[in-house]
């Protein structure tokens, strides 16, 4: 093989020639991999030392059934990633580590070697954007968090970016899909027109200077607004009364971010921000009975409750401080910053007012320190959740706050245990499972049982034992009936019974019509879940489109069931594939859409082959085993045909 140079592009694409074999060829130097750099700014990604580099390693590896670069420092773990996702041996995914955890990727889903989609991971948060026009720039958020949408309002007010808040704002179609009544409809519509002005007045002003930097987030939870409601015709889930702790110059401010929407994954502004408490104040909308334009909300001291106190700035003042220090520190730094900032924190509750408030502080506490545990910048934060944990048990605090604090300390341990140089990493995956049932048999509330059991039940399907999983699964729902993972719960349960049994699948096709399983009597059916932001997207589509060229007609057919978030996506890879000629369906949400939670999906791609009765035979198919499968399954249908009537 001949050798394996990295290309750039204006984006930074890097070229893989061929992996076919690995062993004949000159692999591409260190130093060149390690120049490699994301295209988004602000990541946090290890980058070794000069010296520790000359003892890092590249080479070939297998990931699923892709082929990659990965590089890995001295001990083994890894640093970079460079992946071929659709196998035509040229890199198309980029990812960057920090201590052995995937924290960015930069990803070419349109293989013209140049970065279309961005995402955050880990540690690293949980944003996706999406680069329509491949120059660097994030036109569409497709996941991003009220904590991260916060912060890039603040970012956007500090560069004096009214593109990078814009593409914050609900857009007027998503206004339409709301489900809103038309009152409501034009009033929101209303209010985020009025948004894009109020964050050009607050610019305008020049109270938050290019030296200004997000400090912290702040709101109650967020809430479902039922179907039904003021004439909606859709559950939402939205966040009322939203705000962020800004540090510009010396002093810490209130910027008021205001109500946000969960639009398929992206949380969405309808405000425009606005300082301080007072008479800046947002009214809430989708909480509030009228969905009333921002008003004065009275004399500043009516809501100065809103407004942080001296005492409570000082010690913000303090944190922003140390936040600068860690930014430059030395490794050997790092932990005593921690502790200082851990420390602070813990003053900020000791001074809070509501019980809630306290809480919160805690929490972010907890999340603090838990995390510094496991990137390895303060070990002896271990010990210090440990002593929380026991403190807030002898004072008989709140069931959510323990069991946050107690699932924290359990993720520092998990983390720092991962991080040893020679981690047997089944050992510790085992022991992190077993400490998870240890968890919820102990625990029957508080949000981190829900998602401590959805871990358990998705670990026991990867693990393919099914009835550990359905065991999870049925408790999760019988729990926590309110859980956001309670549908996909009752859905995956469907889904692992289903062998022998008839499943609900219906829906509007993308191609026109209607779809229903129960009109495919007399055929064998495969059903595909999928995504084409998924590696084997492109593969999957040329396989089974030979699966339906062959088998297709009055003997065989294929359902799609497509899970983008967006209609768009899917729409140009129908356009770019056309040979996939199947009925495919599509509903806006993802994974978290009706199609996925019908049938509790947790990862794509997926199969479900069902026979000429309608009746499930196999849920856990690979797309290379799916002719024999099929076969098999015609065979049987001529045999039966064939057979003398009885």
């Amino acid at each position: 093989m001949p050798s394996l140079p990295f290309r750039r592009s204006s984006l930074l694409a890097v070229g893989l020639v061929s992996l076919a074999s690995s062993a004949q060829a000159a692999a591409p130097s260190v130093d060149d991999a390690l120049k490699l750099a994301p295209v988004q700014s602000g990541i946090e990604f290890d980058t070794p030392s000069a010296d520790n580099a000359k003892n890092c390693k590249i080479n070939p590896e297998k990931i699923g059934k892709m082929t990659a670069w990965v590089v890995r420092d001295p001990n083994g773990v890894i640093l970079r990633q460079f992946s071929d996702s659709n196998g035509d041996n040229v890199v198309d995914t980029w990812s960057y580590y920090k201590n052995g955890l995937e924290v960015y990727r930069d990803a070419d889903l349109n293989f013209n070697g140049k970065a279309d989609q961005y995402r955050w991971f880990h540690t690293g948060g949980s944003r996706w954007g999406v680069d329509k026009n491949e120059d660097g720039k994030i036109d569409v958020w497709k996941f991003i968090s009220p904590e991260e949408a916060s912060e890039e309002v603040i970012a956007a007010i500090r560069t004096n970016d009214p593109a990078r808040f814009q593409r914050l704002l609900l857009t007027s179609d998503e206004i339409g899909k709301l489900g809103l009544s038309k009152e409501l409809t034009d009033k929101l519509t209303a209010r985020v027109t009025e948004a894009s002005k109020a964050f050009t007045k607050l610019v305008a002003e020049g109270k938050i200077d290019a030296k200004a930097e997000f400090a912290d987030f702040g709101g109650l939870r967020p809430g479902t607004v039922p179907a039904g409601t003021r004439g909606s015709s859709k559950d939402l889930t939205v966040y009322e009364d939203v705000w962020a702790m800004v540090l510009a110059g010396e002093t810490p401010q209130q910027v008021q971010i205001g109500s946000m929407v969960n639009v398929d994954g992206a949380w969405k502004l309808i405000d425009g921000p606005a300082l301080g408490g007072g008479n800046a104040a947002l009214a809430g909308f989708f909480y509030d009975s009228a969905g009333v334009q921002p008003q004065p909300q009275g004399a500043p001291e009516q809501v100065a409750g809103n407004e942080p106190t001296e005492e409570m700035q000082k010690l913000l003042e303090s944190i922003q401080k140390v936040d600068d220090q860690l930014a430059s520190a030395a490794e050997d730094a790092k932990p005593a910053l921690n502790k200082e900032r851990a420390d602070l924190l813990e003053e900020l509750a000791g001074i809070a007012k509501e019980p809630a408030e306290r809480e919160q502080w805690l929490q972010q506490m907890a999340d603090m320190v838990s995390f510094a545990v496991q990137d390895g910048s303060y070990p002896e934060g271990l010990e210090r959740l440990e002593a929380l944990e026991k403190k807030l048990a002898d004072d008989e605090a709140s069931e959510n706050l323990r069991t946050h604090v107690e699932f924290r300390r359990m993720q520092a341990a998990w983390g720092k245990s991962i991080a040893e140089p020679k981690a047997d990493y089944a050992k510790i995956q085992e022991a992190w499972l077993k400490q998870l049932e240890e968890f919820v048999d102990k625990h029957k509330s508080g949000d981190h049982v829900a998602e401590a059991l959805l871990q358990l039940a998705m670990a026991s399907e990867f693990n393919s034992d099914n009835e550990a999983a359905e065991k999870w699964y049925r408790r999760l729902v019988a729990d926590f009936g309110k859980s956001p993972n309670a549908s996909k719960s009752e859905g995956a349960i469907r889904r692992l019974t289903s062998v022998g049994k008839t499943i609900p699948l219906k829906g509007a096709a993308l191609q026109g019509g209607n779809v229903d399983l129960a009109q495919y009597g007399g055929k064998v059916v495969l059903v595909h879940y999928w995504s084409s932001s998924s590696p084997t997207a492109n593969s999957d589509a040329e396989a089974i489109a030979d699966l339906f060229k062959k088998y297709g007609g009055a003997k065989f057919d294929v359902i799609g069931v497509n899970l983008d978030y967006s209609k768009d996506e899917v729409t140009k890879f129908m356009g770019d594939h056309k040979n996939v000629l199947w009925k495919q369906l599509f509903e806006p949400g993802g994974f978290e859409s009706r199609l996925a939670n019908e049938m509790g999906i947790i990862t794509l791609p997926m199969t479900i082959l069902v026979d000429d009765k309608g009746q499930v035979v196999n849920t856990n198919l690979q797309v290379t085993e799916l002719e024999d499968e099929i076969k098999k399954l015609l065979e049987s249908r001529v045999a039966n045909n064939n057979a003398p009537a009885k």
